[in-house]
C-alpha cells in the first residue's frame, strides 16, 4: 500500500452528493455522504460515469487513463496523443462536482482558482484517506462491500482474501473489453480530449449522445431559436456528435458492379469490410503501402466501446452502431480465410462482452425490442454456415476454434442451435384438440429462395417489338437486380 506521501492513483470527487449514482468500469455503487473519491486505481482504460438516478436521469461520464497512455491500443498515432503538460509524480484526477450540470467537471489548467483548488485538494488527501473517504477500487462489488461505500478499511483484509480471485477474473474481463481501445479512437468518436490541471486528457461522454445517423429529426424542431440579433441561440454546450465508421450495409459492393458480382458482395461483404478498414488504416513511413492492422484495430475498439457505452450509458446509438459493425463483420466469408486473425479475435471478442449482457438494464437483447436475440442468433448462424463451408481444414482455422467455444456457450446459456441442419424449419404441429397444421419458420424464405428472395428470370426478347434502331438507342437492359 502506498503511503501518504506518494499516493497510489487516485481519483478525487468533491462536492459529490450523496445517493449519486457512480460507476466506474464494471461496478456501480450509491455515493455515501463520506465518499470523496476510489484510490488504488490499476494501470489502463477507465470510464468514471454519474447519474442522480439510477434509471431514469442523463448519464455522464469519461475516459481516462492511467499510465503511459502511449501503451493504449496499437494505433501507428496514438503516441502523439502523450501529453506533453503532464507533470511527474503520482497521478491524482479531480473532478469537482458541477451542480449546473449535474456532471462532474474536471479543473482547467487556465484557470487560478481551478490550480489553487487542485493543491489545496491534494494536500488534504492524506486526511481524506486516513478518514476513510477514500473507495478501494473493485472491478466487482460484494455485498458486504456495498454496505460498506464510504470507504472504511475496517475488516477489509478478510474480503480481500475472499475476492482475490473475482477480482482478479473482473479485471482482466475489463482489460480485455477495452485493449483495442486507443486515444486516436476515441478522439475519431467522440472528439478531442480536454485536459485537465494537470495536463490529464479525459473524453467526456453522455447517454445522450448519437450520431446523426441514428437521431430522430423532427421540422421545426431541430433548429435552435433565434435570439434579438437573429443568431441562433444555444443553451449549455453542444452535444457532440459520435464520428462512428460509416457503416453502409445497402452498399456493400464496389462503384459500378453490376450482375453477380453485385449479387456476391451483398451475400458476402468481405469487400466493404476490406474497403472500410483500408480507409482507416495508416501507411507505413517511407513506403506506399498501408498498415491494415491500425484499420482493424479501428474496428475492434469501436466495437469495444460501443458496447461497453451500452453496458454502462444504455445509449441507443452505440446499440446501434454495434449491431451495424457485427452484421458488417459476420457476414464476410472470404475474410474468414484472408482475414483470418481479425476474424477470430471478434469471435473472441464477442464472446465476452455476451458474458456481460447481464450487466446491462433490462437484457442487453431487450433494450432494442430484439426479444431473446433473434439479430445475434441469425448472424452466429450464418456465420457457422460459412465458416463450415469455406474452411476446408476445420482444425487449423482459429476462426472455427473460437466459433466452437462462443457456440458452446450461448448453446448452454440460451439453448441456441447455431448449425441449421440441426433446427426443424418445417414440419406438423399438434393442437390441443388433436388437429395437426403445416408450420414453417418465418427466416426461412432467403435459405429456400423463396418469397421476395426467390430468383427472378427476365426475358429480354420475348414481347420486344421495338425497332432495332431504338433498341441500340435506349442501350443495354439494366440487370443489376437480377438474381443467380
Amino acid at each position: 500500500m502506498a503511503s501518504p506521501l506518494q499516493p497510489s492513483p487516485t481519483i478525487l470527487l468533491p462536492g459529490l452528493p450523496p445517493k449519486t449514482l457512480v460507476g466506474i468500469d464494471l461496478i456501480t455503487f450509491t455515493s455515501t455522504a463520506n465518499f470523496h473519491g476510489i484510490r488504488d486505481l490499476p494501470e489502463g482504460w477507465h470510464f468514471l460515469y454519474t447519474g442522480t438516478t439510477e434509471s431514469l436521469s442523463l448519464r455522464c461520464g469519461a475516459w481516462f487513463y492511467v499510465g503511459d497512455i502511449g501503451k493504449a491500443g496499437i494505433g501507428g498515432n496514438d503516441n502523439a496523443l502523450v501529453t506533453r503538460n503532464q507533470r511527474p509524480g503520482p497521478e491524482i484526477y479531480i473532478w469537482k462536482w458541477n451542480s449546473d450540470t449535474e456532471s462532474l467537471a474536471s479543473l482547467k489548467a487556465d484557470s487560478d482558482l481551478d490550480s489553487q483548488a487542485a493543491m489545496r485538494y491534494k494536500a488534504n488527501l492524506g486526511a481524506v484517506w486516513q478518514n476513510g473517504g477514500l473507495f478501494r477500487y473493485r472491478s466487482r462489488v460484494s455485498p458486504a462491500m456495498l454496505s460498506n461505500q464510504s470507504g472504511s478499511t475496517q475488516n477489509e483484509a478478510p474480503r480481500m482474501e475472499e475476492d482475490t480471485e473475482p477480482e482478479e477474473s473482473g479485471r482482466r474481463d475489463w482489460q480485455q473489453l477495452t485493449d483495442r481501445i486507443s486515444p486516436s479512437l476515441l478522439s475519431r468518436v467522440i472528439g478531442n480530449a480536454e485536459l485537465d490541471v494537470d495536463g490529464h486528457p479525459r473524453w467526456m461522454v453522455t447517454s445522450a449522445g448519437t450520431a446523426n445517423r441514428d437521431a430522430d429529426h423532427i421540422p421545426g424542431l431541430d433548429q435552435p431559436a433565434e435570439g434579438q440579433d437573429g443568431k441562433a441561440e444555444t443553451s449549455g454546450e453542444q452535444e457532440r456528435e459520435f464520428g462512428f465508421l460509416p457503416v453502409d450495409l445497402k452498399r456493400t459492393w464496389r462503384e459500378g458492379a453490376i450482375g453477380r458480382e453485385r449479387t456476391e458482395a451483398a451475400q458476402d461483404r468481405s469487400w466493404a469490410l476490406g474497403e472500410l478498414i483500408l480507409v482507416y488504416s495508416s501507411s507505413v513511413t517511407g513506403e506506399i503501402t498501408v498498415d491494415e492492422r491500425t484499420g482493424e484495430s479501428q474496428l475492434l475498439g469501436e466495437l469495444q466501446f460501443t458496447f461497453l457505452m451500452v453496458l454502462t450509458m444504455m445509449n441507443f446509438s452505440c446499440l446501434q452502431q454495434w449491431k451495424r459493425l457485427l452484421e458488417l463483420i459476420l457476414t464476410c466469408r472470404r475474410a474468414i480465410v484472408d482475414r483470418e486473425e481479425f476474424m477470430s479475435e471478434v469471435v473472441r471478442l464477442l464472446l465476452r462482452q455476451l458474458k456481460r449482457c447481464d450487466d446491462v438494464e433490462g437484457g442487453l437483447f431487450e433494450i432494442d425490442g430484439d426479444e431473446g436475440g433473434a439479430f445475434l442468433r441469425n448472424l452466429l448462424t450464418k456465420l457457422r454456415r460459412s465458416v463450415d463451408e469455406v474452411v476446408e481444414n476445420g482444425a487449423g482455422s482459429t476462426v472455427k476454434a473460437e466459433l466452437d467455444k462462443l457456440e458452446a456457450w450461448v448453446k448452454e446459456e440460451y439453448d441456441w442451435e447455431l448449425k441449421r441442419e440441426s433446427i426443424v424449419r418445417r414440419g406438423m404441429l399438434q393442437l390441443e384438440d388433436g388437429e395437426e397444421v403445416e408450420m414453417e419458420m418465418d427466416d426461412n424464405d432467403e435459405d429456400e429462395e423463396t418469397g421476395e428472395y426467390a430468383p427472378l428470370v427476365v426475358d429480354l426478347d420475348e414481347g420486344n417489338t421495338m425497332p432495332e434502331e431504338e433498341v441500340e438507342d435506349e442501350g443495354t437492359p439494366d440487370i443489376d437486380d437480377m438474381r443467380y
